[in-house]
C-alpha cells in the first residue's frame, strides 16, 4: 500500500489539470456548503468493491486526502487541516465542520493496476454558501423587518443556480436580488433555510432567526381535579431569554382569568390575578384582585408559571399571560384549564335507602372523545352494572343506597389512550336516620294527620246534615184540613167493639 501511494504521488497536480480538461458530462459534481456545515462526496453509481480508491484535494500539494484498499483497509492524511474532521466509508468521504481551506476541488481516483496506475473518475467541487440575518435589534419583536441574505459563489463554467428560502413552517418565500425582507411574527422564530438548486438535486445552508414570542398554547387543555394542584407554563419561544425580554424594554408582566373567551387572545372582561412590573428591579408579584391571593407567580429564564395547589371548579376557565413592550407591542398566551369534580346530589353524608346520583363533570358536556371510568367500592351494588354498559358512564343513579355503597368513588377523565386526570367523592352511609329522613318523616305524618282531621270534619258535617234533614221531613207532614165531622170524632167516645 505505502509503495503504490509513492508512485502516484509524483502525478498529483498534472490529474487535475487533465482530468478536468476532459471530465465527461455527469462525471463533475457541485456541493454547495456553509463554513461549519458537514459536506459528503457520494460515489453513488461507481464499483468501487475491489480497487484502490483515492480522494485528492486542489488544496492539499503533498499527498492524497485519504485513501483505501480491497480488504478495507483505509488512511487518512496527516495534514493538521484536516486532522479529526475527515471519514471515509465503502463509498463516501465526509467532512465535518467545513473550513475556508476545505472549498476547492476533490477529485476521485480508483487504481486499477500496477501499470495503468490511478485513474480519475470523478471530480467534487465544494462551493461556498454565506447567509446572514440583519435586524436593527435581536432578537426582534413581531412586525419588525429582518433582512435575509443567502450568496453563493458559482464555480467557472457552470451556470449561476436558482435559490429560495424555506421558513420554519416549511413556506417557501423567492428571493430577490439576493435578499429577502420579512416582517416577521412569531411563526417565523427558528430555523430559516437558503435551498439553493442544481443539478440533480438541492443543497440548503440554515440561519436561526430569532423573534421575541410566546411559544403558542397546545390544542389540549390542562386538565386537574378539585383540591388538586396545577401549574400553568407561559414558556418563551425557543431560543429566547428572560435577559432579552429586559433589553427589549418589557414594561409589564401579568396573568389574567376568564369564564370565557372570544379567541385564542381576547378574553371577556377578565380578571387581574397577578401583576409584575420589571423596571421596579423587584422580583415581586402583587395580587390585583382576591382571586389572586390564592396564586402563585414565578419568573424563570425561559418561561413564565402561574400555580395553586387547591383548585376549585369556580377555577375553570382560560388563563392569559401577557407582556407589555416600550412600544406598545404586546405579546399574549392562553391556556384553558378543566377541573374535574364528583358532584352528589345528596352531599356526602348519606342514610340507608335514601336515592342520590353521582356526577363527574367538567361542568359543561364532554366532548365526543373524552369518556369516564368508575372506580366504586368493592361491595357497591352497582358494580356489576358499570361493567356490563347498562349505566351512563358521567353519571350514576343509586335509587336505594345501601351499607355498601359507602367508601370512596374515583371517576377517571379519559381522551382516547390518554388519562388526563381523576377525582373522587367518599360517601357515608348511616342507618340511623338523618336530619334529612326526620324531616321527611315528620312532613309525612303532619301530612297524615291533616288527612285524618279532614276526613274528621267532612264526617262530622255529613252526620249533622242527615239528622237535619229527617226531622224536616216529619214537621213538613202534608196538612190535612179538619171538618165538624172529623172534630166530632175526635171527641167521641169508643162504644166496645162492634157485635
Amino acid at each position: 500500500m505505502t509503495n503504490i501511494f509513492h508512485v502516484q504521488l509524483s502525478g498529483t497536480l498534472p490529474v487535475f489539470a487533465c482530468f478536468e480538461c476532459t471530465c465527461h458530462a455527469g462525471c463533475e459534481e457541485v456541493f454547495y456548503v456553509k463554513e461549519g456545515d458537514t459536506v459528503t462526496l457520494r460515489l453513488e453509481e461507481l464499483e468501487a468493491n475491489a480497487d484502490y480508491l483515492y480522494w485528492s484535494h486542489s488544496n492539499l500539494r503533498k499527498g492524497r486526502l485519504a485513501w483505501r484498499n480491497p480488504l478495507a483497509g483505509w488512511s487518512l492524511t496527516k495534514d493538521k487541516r484536516w486532522i479529526s474532521r475527515l471519514s471515509i466509508s465503502r463509498n463516501a468521504l465526509s467532512i465535518t465542520g467545513v473550513q475556508e481551506h476545505d472549498f476547492g476541488t476533490v477529485v476521485f481516483s480508483r487504481y486499477l493496476n500496477q501499470d495503468g496506475g490511478a485513474t480519475p473518475m470523478k471530480i467534487f467541487r465544494i462551493s461556498k454558501i454565506t447567509v446572514s440575518v440583519n435586524s436593527a435589534y435581536s432578537p426582534a419583536l413581531p412586525e419588525e423587518d429582518v433582512t435575509l441574505s443567502c450568496h453563493v459563489e458559482t464555480p467557472q463554467s457552470h451556470p449561476r443556480p436558482d435559490i429560495y428560502w424555506l421558513s420554519p413552517a416549511g413556506k417557501r418565500s423567492r428571493q430577490t436580488g439576493g435578499e429577502l425582507i420579512i416582517y416577521v411574527s412569531g411563526r417565523d422564530n427558528g430555523w430559516w433555510s437558503c435551498v439553493v438548486v442544481k443539478d440533480g438535486g438541492e443543497d440548503t445552508a440554515s440561519v436561526f432567526v430569532s423573534v421575541l414570542y410566546l411559544s403558542p398554547a397546545p390544542e389540549y387543555p390542562l386538565y386537574t381535579s378539585e383540591h388538586s394542584s396545577l401549574s400553568i407554563p407561559c414558556p418563551f419561544a425557543h431560543n429566547v431569554s428572560w435577559e432579552q425580554f429586559k433589553f427589549r424594554g418589557v414594561k409589564k408582566a401579568r396573568w389574567r382569568y376568564s369564564p370565557k373567551t372570544l379567541s385564542p387572545r381576547i378574553l371577556i372582561n377578565p380578571q387581574n390575578i397577578l401583576l409584575f412590573s420589571p423596571m421596579d428591579n423587584k422580583w415581586c408579584w402583587s395580587a390585583n384582585t382576591s382571586r389572586g391571593m390564592s396564586f402563585v407567580a414565578d419568573l424563570q429564564n425561559d418561561h413564565m408559571i402561574l400555580s395553586k395547589k387547591q383548585w376549585r371548579a369556580e377555577d375553570r376557565g382560560f388563563y392569559m399571560c401577557d407582556f407589555k413592550f416600550s412600544n406598545h407591542i404586546y405579546l399574549r398566551r392562553v391556556e384553558r384549564v378543566e377541573v374535574l369534580q364528583v358532584v352528589s346530589s345528596a352531599g356526602s353524608e348519606l342514610s340507608r335507602g335514601q336515592s342520590v346520583d353521582l356526577t363527574c363533570s367538567l361542568g359543561r358536556p364532554l366532548p365526543k372523545d373524552h369518556w369516564v371510568k368508575w372506580f366504586t367500592p368493592e361491595r357497591a351494588a352497582v358494580r356489576s352494572l358499570l361493567g356490563s354498559g347498562r349505566l351512563d358512564p358521567a353519571q350514576i343513579n343509586i335509587p336505594d343506597v345501601g351499607m355498601d355503597d359507602g367508601g370512596r368513588w374515583r371517576c377517571e377523565l379519559w381522551r382516547n389512550d390518554t388519562r388526563l386526570t381523576s377525582a373522587d367523592i367518599t360517601l357515608t352511609v348511616s342507618q340511623q336516620l338523618s336530619a334529612w329522613m326526620l324531616g321527611s318523616l315528620c312532613g309525612s305524618a303532619g301530612t297524615i294527620a291533616v288527612l285524618l282531621f279532614l276526613i274528621y270534619i267532612i264526617w262530622r258535617h255529613r252526620q249533622r246534615n242527615t239528622r237535619r234533614h229527617r226531622r224536616h221531613v216529619c214537621r213538613c207532614k202534608q196538612y190535612e184540613p179538619k171538618t165538624a165531622s172529623s172534630a166530632f170524632d175526635t171527641f167521641m167516645i169508643p162504644m166496645g167493639p162492634p157485635f
